[in-house]
């Protein structure tokens, strides 16, 4: 998060953490941009006394930690506690208030399983894909057998986290389990496009030839993979390839492969592995 111009208390030498988010808060400016921008991920637990504490003690803001004080021993719900903040603040045009307010009071209604899910989609949507799985997988620990729903698509997000970090086969498992645990189409073509990146061409041919079930939606997956393809035909990336291609012959002597190469090579596939991932959200 960048740093927000100051307007309104001081600036915290010591910050507050906000575990759900991992960061630290020194302003209520920043707090305020979060309350924004995270409205969809927001519950009850964003009333904490610690933070009204934080605003008295360490931005000088004692007439709106009174006020949150307040809010907090009379119950008064989550929406109301952080429409009070934005408010005080003058951040944020009243539309803006009002949508932040009804997102978090839609929130609060999701069961302690949807929840957990969103905490684990906003680690996917930002690239960490390993935490994001590791909550998947708590999550998939405490659901009941009612939820099946809900169950298919924790699966689906993490199939969509391993294909991030290119873990093929196991994205495909997951695929194929949200499928069976509610037949939803896009699964199983993601499943086939996990596979088509996992197999090389004879084996993936010969899979579609075993499985003529899955004929029709195999020729729409390689559509989708030739349209990707015809992108990366004209793109930079492919331009600059046939440019590493020559520093790399040139570096073949008695010194071997050049180091430049290996720099260069490495700049542009952690590029093309950002783009990647970034198709899948």
């Amino acid at each position: 998060m960048g740093r927000i111009i100051l307007g309104t208390g001081s600036y915290a030498e010591v910050p507050y953490r906000m575990e759900k988010f991992y960061v630290n808060l020194y302003s209520v400016e920043e707090l305020c941009y979060l309350l924004v921008e995270k409205a969809e991920l927001l519950d009850g637990d964003i009333m904490q006394r610690a933070l009204a504490e934080w605003l008295d003690e360490a931005c000088g803001l004692d007439r709106l930690a009174t006020a949150l004080y307040t809010l907090i021993d009379q119950n008064a719900s989550p929406a109301s506690f952080a429409g009070t903040i934005l408010e005080y603040v003058n951040l944020y045009p009243a539309e803006t208030i009002a949508r932040t307010e009804s997102l978090i009071r839609e929130n609060v209604g999701l069961s302690p399983y949807e929840r957990g899910k969103a905490k684990a989609d906003y680690m996917l949507s930002g690239g960490k894909y390993q935490t994001a799985l590791a909550q998947y997988r708590a999550l998939l620990g405490q659901l009941p057998d009612t939820e099946r729903p809900l169950r298919a698509r924790v699966l689906y997000n993490m199939g969509v986290a391993c294909a991030g970090l290119f873990m093929f086969a196991r994205a495909a498992e997951y695929f194929m389990q949200s499928y069976e645990a509610e037949e939803d189409g896009e699964s199983l073509e993601m499943y086939l496009a996990a596979l088509r990146m996992q197999y090389d061409d004879r084996e993936y041919i010969d899979y579609i030839a075993e499985h003529p079930e899955y004929h029709d939606l195999s020729l729409r997956v390689e559509r989708l993979m030739e349209q990707a393809g015809g992108q990366f035909e004209g793109s930079e990336e492919n331009r600059m390839l046939f440019t590493f291609r020559v520093l790399r012959e040139e570096g073949n002597g008695t010194a071997g492969v050049s180091a430049e190469y290996y720099q260069e090579i490495e700049k542009l596939t952690t590029g093309l592995k950002d783009a990647y991932r970034k198709m899948y959200h």
